[in-house]
């Protein structure tokens, strides 16, 4: 099996082609696990072991930053580290229920239970019985997908 990486500027997303024989069994195979990996993030818990989690997203409440890792925050309360930055993850959440809060925050929408306003134009989210802040730049496209615009 021959494994080539090519990365290209300007490409957004992930394309992967795969070649074989017809009616290649390890091909379908692989073809399935990489389709089983959608919609899921992967994950190694906090204690360091190297164990990987796989979790679908609707276990997941957030993703935020802090010692220069992102942290992958489940319904259940556990933390893993991501093996990606921030920024990759919203990339490859785009078109799910994720949204950025600010820098430093990723939040499943699916999980907000209450939205309250701040001074300045800031919003604080309530998700899993945390307060997420939303930062002012945030804060209009959270704001345009509950429906809100500041002409209503």
């Amino acid at each position: 099996m021959e494994v080539r990486l090519i990365e290209e500027e300007g490409r957004c997303g992930i394309e992967v082609t795969i070649r074989s024989a017809p009616a290649d069994e390890g091909a379908r195979r692989l073809v399935e696990r990489l389709r089983a990996l959608r919609g899921r993030l992967v994950g190694y818990p906090e204690d360091g072991s190297i164990t990987r989690r796989v979790v679908p997203l609707d276990e997941v409440l957030l993703i935020e930053t802090s010692e220069r890792k992102a942290w992958i925050i489940l319904v259940s309360g556990e933390r893993l580290e991501s093996p990606m930055r921030l920024f990759e993850l919203e990339a490859a959440l785009e078109g799910t229920e994720f949204v950025r809060a600010s820098r430093q925050a990723l939040v499943n929408f699916d999980h907000v239970r209450g939205i309250r306003p701040e001074p300045n134009g800031k919003l604080d989210l309530e998700v899993g019985g945390r307060h997420v802040p939303v930062s002012r730049g945030y804060a209009t496209g959270i704001k345009k997908k509950i429906g809100v615009t500041p002409d209503n």
